[in-house]
């Protein structure tokens, strides 16, 4: 069986929509409507926007300070930059979701390979939002009460299900992901106030007593920001969904365009000004750093915990495919038997994924933990699997060229990064669990 008849297989019809071919002429998987780029835009900047944000101050102070973490930042927008022109590239109209594409261009062990790292990488994002939330309300409830830890009622494990299950689970059911536009704009319009609460605080409290760094303690220390920076720019596994979305690769390139630079401009933002402000003593979340509470950071707060009601649905609806791609596989029975067991299987894989990372996020101290793991997953989606497609996109029609040449080059070039970037990350977090190093210096319970 060949590349294109395992796809056939794995593709999720209710996924797909209009894309232009390169002739110009629309291709129609499904009839149906299609999303403004704006909205894609918006999609694509909720599901990078989150955790990193609230941790690349922290990740500043980590690799040395401001100097050497901006010129890292600076090559990694490069790099994401190109990893979506990979996507452009090498993308199909009947490409409906990241593991798809690798399938296509990279075979059946890749695309398995793929899956299972989608999976991970979502399934420990979900974990790292339902931190986020209790740590969010427990500095929500020590503004109205300093006391509140004494009441049960107030304890996060019980108010991170409740409010979980009250505004999160009734949208994890979603069969499109378009479907997640609208909540996903009002995460956007949350964040944006963070973004711009946190300079405003730097000019309103700047202090002269604040110890920033010049420079890494030790050179290896300089690697440090790469987890939170790949973590903070990866939304190429949810972009591929959102793409397929879209009405042409015109509006690709303005959603990709549009939303890496309201990305730059808001970690660079939060990332400087965060830092200048509290120097070393920078806590994993920026939030928890704000003592006493002001009404406006209060808001702040607020608008985080919202943000992230909203873009959890959005990666459950992408690890929920990257299952779905795999036990597919197996499932090949008549579409009338597809259709009846698709709603049953789609509840089943809800229930069980949020409940699940919902228990787990009782047992991790902070977020910066969960983001050091994810960052060397991260580094596969925007780094590895990005270039072994345009290797295998390139072989699949090699003709000598000077620009198949250049094309391989960068394939492996791709690939040697994702690797690096990968062991790399994930040594170091192991080497900070061991050390035990990875503690927050604000606790408010």
């Amino acid at each position: 069986m060949n590349v294109q008849s395992d796809t056939s297989a794995i593709v999720d019809d209710e996924n797909l929509a209009l894309l232009n071919s390169d002739n110009g002429t629309q291709v129609s998987i499904k009839a149906k409507s299609s999303m403004s780029w704006i909205m894609a835009a918006g999609l694509i900047v909720n599901a990078a926007m989150g955790a990193g944000l609230l941790n690349i101050a922290k990740a500043y102070d980590d690799a040395g300070g401001i100097f050497i973490s901006s010129i890292l930042h600076g090559i990694v927008v490069l790099l994401v930059l190109g990893a979506y022109v990979i996507l452009f590239v090498c993308c199909d109209q009947s490409t409906s979701s990241y593991e798809t594409f690798v399938l296509m261009k990279c075979g059946k062990v890749w695309q398995r390979i793929c899956s299972v790292c989608i999976i991970l990488y979502m399934y420990g994002l979900s974990i790292t939002f339902f931190i986020i939330i209790g740590d969010q309300l427990d500095r929500f409830f020590s503004f109205i009460d300093p006391l509140f830890c004494r009441h049960w009622y107030l304890d996060r494990r019980l108010t991170i299900p409740f409010t979980s299950l009250l505004f999160i689970f009734p949208l994890c059911f979603s069969k499109t992901i378009k479907f997640l536009q609208i909540p996903s704009m009002l995460g956007v319009l949350a964040i944006i106030y963070v973004v711009i609460i946190v300079p405003i605080e730097y000019f309103k409290t700047k202090s002269n007593d604040v110890i920033v760094k010049t420079h890494p303690d030790s050179w290896t220390d300089i690697f440090l920001v790469l987890p939170t920076m790949c973590f903070s720019y990866q939304a190429h596994v949810n972009a591929v969904p959102v793409f397929v979305s879209l009405k042409s690769r015109a509006d690709c390139i303005k959603a990709t365009l549009a939303s890496t630079l309201v990305l730059i401009l808001s970690y660079s933002l939060v990332a400087v000004c965060g830092y200048l402000t509290f120097g070393i003593k920078v806590d994993h979340d920026i939030l928890m750093s704000y003592h006493p509470i002001s009404a406006i950071v209060l808001i702040a707060i607020i608008m985080v915990a919202i943000k992230t009601y909203t873009a959890y649905p959005v990666n459950l609806f992408c690890g929920r495919t990257a299952i779905d791609s795999l036990s597919n596989e197996t499932t090949t029975s008549s579409i009338a038997t597809d259709a009846r067991q698709s709603s049953k299987r789609r509840i089943l894989i809800v229930c069980l994924w949020f409940f699940s990372t919902l228990a787990g996020a009782v047992f991790l101290p902070n977020i910066s933990v969960a983001i050091h793991y994810l960052g060397a997953l991260a580094a596969s989606f925007i780094f590895t699997f990005p270039g072994l497609c345009l290797y295998f996109h390139v072989e699949q029609s090699w003709v000598n060229s000077w620009g198949n040449i250049i094309s391989i080059s960068i394939a492996i070039f791709y690939v040697a990064i994702g690797v690096f970037v990968t062991v790399l990350t994930l040594l170091q977090s192991l080497i900070a669990d061991i050390s035990g190093t990875e503690t927050s210096a604000t606790k408010t319970c």
